[in-house]
């Protein structure tokens, strides 16, 4: 196969990776950082009750995951990466639905004795406390 020429006194330019709408790895890892976050440490305790009670969700999150570690390390388009974030964090929102559908008890208060009330109170900005109840005291 005969090798392509250049048209005479041209060169072939090379695309730089904002031409071709690629971010640096460590921009995509900052992005990834940033919108993981708010699924904190508590998510641990959700991974591991995944991996027990909903095998296959936890495994399509496993390689969601993988896939945008490999994302980062190459510095791919914002869109794709995005993508492929938001593809994530929903199925991690999934998974949060289902712990928390299964243990209803963690987000439940107790139930109140006969005659027992419960009051809150909020700490103003002057450092006051402020007590809201049904009835004024």
């Amino acid at each position: 196969m005969p090798a392509k020429t250049l048209q005479k006194g041209g060169t072939q330019p090379t695309p730089t990776t904002k031409q071709r709408g690629f971010v640096s790895a460590s921009l995509l890892q900052q992005h990834y950082a940033t919108a993981t976050t708010a699924l904190g440490t508590h998510f641990l305790v959700i991974d591991a009750w995944l991996a027990e009670h909903a095998p296959n969700l936890w495994q399509q999150i496993r390689q969601e995951d993988d896939e945008l570690f490999r994302l980062c390390q190459l510095g791919v388009p914002e869109r794709s990466f995005q993508d492929k974030l938001d593809a994530f964090l929903a199925l991690s929102e999934q998974a949060e639905r289902l712990y928390y559908e299964a243990q209803p008890d963690e987000l439940r208060l107790p139930s109140l004795a006969k005659g027992e009330r419960v009051a809150i109170y909020y700490e103003l900005a002057d450092g006051s406390l402020y007590k809201v109840s049904e009835e004024e005291e």
